[in-house]
C-alpha cells in the first residue's frame, strides 16, 4: 500500500465516521417524524371512528326539527353527544348542518363556551366530504388561542338515508406533542452518546493519523518523542539505545528504480525494522530515509548483523525484483541525562562519520564526534571572516603532457590559511559543502583563476586551460551558465583558456541539470570535465549521454600499479581506450611514479597530473613554471 492510499483510509476512516454521524442524525430525524405522523395518523383514525359513533346515535329525522337551543330535540342530540366529552384527547364535540351553502352550529357541546343554534361557521372544504356522506378528517393542523387541534367529521342519515347535518370531533394535539417531546429526548440522548462515541473515534483516528508516518505507516517523528518522554519519565529510556538508520546511496537507487518504486521500498525497509523491533523496542521513519530505532542494550549487535544482510523484495508485473540494501547507522547507548533530543544529535554525528570513505557503514558515537561539529561550527562561523581576510588562496596543480613531459594544463585548488598555518581541504570543504557555503567559494577560486588568466596575459606570459572544481550543488542554480559566462567575459579572457570540472556523482544528483549545463559550456566553448571517474554509479550513462570533453580517472585505479602483478592494469586499459573511443580527453590522477607514467605511455593516455611532476603550487611558483613549461628527466630516485 503506498502512501496515498494509506491517506485515503486515513480519509475513509474520517468520512466514515462522519457520515455515519450525520446519518445517525437522520435517521433519528426520520424516527421523530415518522413516528409523529404515526400518531396524528392513529389520532385522526380515533377521532373519525368517535365521530361516526356519535353521528349512528343521533336519529336524522329529530335533528332536522332543531331550530333553537330550546326544543326538546336540541337537548336528545346533546345528551348523545355530550357522554363522548370524556375522552382523553377531544377537545369538544359538536353537530352542524349546511342550509342553502350556509354553514351553521346546531348543537354544540363544548361546556364553557358553546356555539347556539344557528351560529353561522366558515365553510371548511375539508367538511365537504362528510356533507356528501363520508367519513373524513383535516387534512392540516388548525391553531387557535386554545392550542392546535385537528377535526374529524361524520354524516349524520335521516330515514331516507339522507345526510342531514355533521358531527364533528375537535382532537388536541397536545398530549401527542408531550409525547412526541418525550420521543425527542430520547432521540437526542441516543445521537448524543453517538456523537460521543464518534467523536472518541475521531480523535483515536485523528491521533492515530498523526503519530503514523503516512509513507510507511510506522510510528512518525512524533510518535517516537512521545514514547521517548514517557520512558524518561519512567526513568527507563537509559535501557535503550538509539540507532539512526538509513538505506545507504538511496538518491541512486530512486534514480535508478523510480520514486514510485523507492517509496515502495522505504515501506519494505520500514516493515523490516519493524520486524526486527522485539516487545518494548520502538521504531519510527523521522524523515527522508532516515529511521530511528531504540533497541534494548546488549541487542545492538544482533540487530547489526541482520541489517548488513539485508535484502527486499520488490514484486513487478514479471516476478519478484530482490535489491540487496546496504544501510547506514549510527548508535549511541542512551545515559541517564539523555532526552530524546540529545539522543538523536549523537546518532545524527555518528551516522553522518559514516558517509566519510574511511569508515565503516555501522559507527558507535565517540565524544570527539562532537568536537569535530565544534570544529565544524569554528568553520562555518569564520568562514566569511575568512573570505574578507583574504584567507583562501589559489593554488595550481600542474597537468604534464607525458610525451613530451611539457605543462599542458593545471587545476585551480583552494587552500585556507589561517595565522600561517594552512587547514586541509579535508576539513573544510566537505563543511562548506554541508551548509551549502562551497557554492560562493567555487566563485571565488574561479573568478580568481580569471583574474589571474588575465594578469597573465597582460605581462605576456602565455596560459594554459585551468580547471576550477564546481560542487554538484551548483546545478541546482538556472542561472549558473550565464554567471560563469559573466566572469569570463568581465575580464575580458578567451574561452579556451578555462574548464569547469565536475565530480561523476554530480551526475546522479541532478543529471538533467547537469546535462544543461554541459551543453550551454559547449556552446560557449568552455570545455568540461568529469573529475573522479570510477568512484560513483552512472560513469557510463555519463559518458553515453553528456558530451563532457574531459575525464579525469580517479587516482584509485593507479593504487597498485607498483606491484608485480599490476592489478587493475588491464581494466585500466579498457577504461582509457573506451574512453579515448568516444572522442575525449583523457587525464590519469594521482600519478606517483615513473613506472606508472610508463604504464600510461602504452595506454596512449598522454595527461597525467599527480606528485610525480608537481605538487599544487602558489601562483607565483606556477607563474614560473608558465615561464618554463618543460619537465626534466627522471633519477633513479623519481625526482625530476
Amino acid at each position: 500500500m503506498d502512501g496515498g492510499v494509506f491517506r485515503l483510509k486515513q480519509r475513509h476512516s474520517l468520512y466514515i465516521v462522519i457520515v455515519s454521524l450525520l446519518s445517525f442524525v437522520l435517521l433519528g430525524t426520520v424516527i421523530y417524524q415518522k413516528v409523529g405522523d404515526m400518531m396524528i395518523d392513529q389520532s385522526k383514525n380515533n377521532a373519525m371512528g368517535l365521530s361516526v359513533i356519535a353521528a349512528n346515535e343521533i336519529d336524522g329525522d329529530v335533528f332536522e326539527t332543531i331550530r333553537s337551543n330550546e326544543d326538546d330535540a336540541y337537548y336528545e342530540v346533546l345528551e348523545s353527544i355530550t357522554k363522548y366529552t370524556d375522552y382523553h384527547m377531544l377537545q369538544y364535540i359538536y353537530t352542524m348542518r349546511l342550509e342553502d351553502d350556509v354553514l351553521t352550529f346546531v348543537v354544540d357541546a363544548d361546556p364553557e363556551e358553546p356555539a347556539y343554534c344557528g351560529e353561522e361557521y366558515n365553510w371548511l372544504p375539508d367538511m365537504e366530504q362528510a356533507f356528501q356522506g363520508q367519513v373524513c378528517c383535516d387534512q392540516s393542523l388548525t391553531k387557535d388561542r386554545w392550542g392546535s387541534f385537528f377535526s374529524a367529521y361524520a354524516p349524520i342519515f335521516n330515514s331516507d338515508h339522507e345526510v342531514v347535518g355533521i358531527v364533528g370531533c375537535d382532537i388536541m394535539t397536545a398530549d401527542i406533542t408531550e409525547r412526541l417531546n418525550e420521543l425527542r429526548t430520547v432521540i437526542i440522548s441516543l445521537i448524543t452518546v453517538f456523537a460521543l462515541l464518534c467523536l472518541m473515534a475521531l480523535i483515536f483516528i485523528t491521533r492515530d493519523m498523526m503519530q503514523k508516518d503516512y509513507l510507511t505507516e510506522i510510528a512518525n517523528d512524533g510518535k517516537i518523542k512521545n514514547v521517548a518522554s514517557r520512558l524518561k519519565k519512567r526513568n527507563r529510556l537509559q535501557d535503550y539505545t538509539g540507532m539512526l538508520t538509513n538505506i545507504k546511496d538511496f538518491k541512486y537507487i530512486n534514480q535508478k528504480i523510480g520514486f514510485n518504486r523507492g517509496d515502495e521500498l522505504l515501506r519494505e525497509y520500514a516493515h523490516y525494522l519493524k520486524q526486527l523491533t522485539i516487545r518494548g523496542e520502538y521504531v519510527a521513519r523521522t524523515g527522508n530515509d532516515n529511521f530511528l530505532m531504540l533497541i534494548k542494550k546488549g541487542r545492538e549487535e544482533e540487530v547489526l548483523k541482520v541489517l548488513s544482510l539485508l535484502e527486499l523484495t520488490l514484486y513487478e508485473q514479471d516476478g519478484k525484483n530482490v535489491i540487496r540494501i546496504f544501510s547506514r547507522c549510527g548508535i549511541y547507548p542512551i545515559k541517564e541525562s539523555d532526552n530524546l533530543s540529545s539522543v538523536m544529535n549523537y546518532c545524527t554525528l555518528a551516522v553522518n562519520t559514516t558517509r566519510n570513505a574511511d569508515t565503516e557503514d555501522y559507527v558507535w558515537y565517540s565524544d570527539s564526534m562532537s568536537i569535530t561539529m565544534l570544529e565544524e561550527k569554528e568553520i562555518i562561523n569564520s568562514y566569511k571572516q575568512a573570505i574578507k581576510n583574504g584567507e583562501f588562496q589559489v593554488y595550481y596543480q600542474p597537468k604534464v603532457d607525458i610525451v613530451n613531459n611539457r605543462l599542458c594544463g593545471a587545476e585551480a585548488l583552494v587552500r585556507w590559511i589561517k595565522d600561517g598555518k594552512t587547514i586541509s581541504p579535508g576539513q573544510f570543504i566537505p563543511v562548506l559543502e554541508k551548509e551549502g557555503k562551497i557554492i560562493e567559494l567555487d566563485f571565488f577560486v574561479f573568478e580568481q583563476v580569471c583574474k589571474d588568466i588575465r594578469k597573465w596575459l597582460e605581462e605576456g606570459i602565455v596560459p594554459v586551460r585551468i580547471s576550477s572544481n564546481f560542487s554538484k550543488m551548483h546545478l541546482k542554480n538556472l542561472a549558473l551558465s550565464e554567471q560563469v559566462l559573466d566572469i569570463v567575459n568581465r575580464y575580458n579572457i578567451s574561452t579556451n583558456y578555462v574548464e569547469i570540472e565536475l565530480t561523476e556523482s554530480s551526475g546522479y544528483s541532478d543529471y538533467n541539470s547537469m546535462k544543461k549545463f554541459v551543453s550551454d559550456m559547449d556552446q560557449a566553448g568552455i570545455y568540461t570535465s568529469i573529475d573522479d571517474f570510477g568512484t560513483g554509479y552512472s560513469s557510463l550513462s555519463l559518458l553515453k549521454d553528456i558530451n563532457v570533453n574531459v575525464v579525469k580517472i580517479d587516482k584509485s585505479f593507479f593504487g597498485n600499479m607498483d606491484d608485480d602483478k599490476l592489478n587493475g592494469a588491464t581494466l585500466v586499459e579498457n577504461v582509457i581506450r573506451m574512453i579515448k573511443d568516444l572522442d575525449r580527453i583523457v587525464i590519469c590522477e594521482g600519478v606517483e611514479t615513473e613506472k606508472q607514467v610508463e604504464f600510461l605511455k602504452g595506454t596512449e593516455c598522454n595527461i597525467v597530473q599527480g606528485f610525480l611532476f608537481d605538487r599544487p603550487l602558489t601562483r607565483e611558483q606556477f607563474e614560473e613554471r608558465l615561464k618554463s613549461p618543460e619537465y626534466g628527466r627522471f633519477d633513479e630516485n623519481n625526482n625530476i
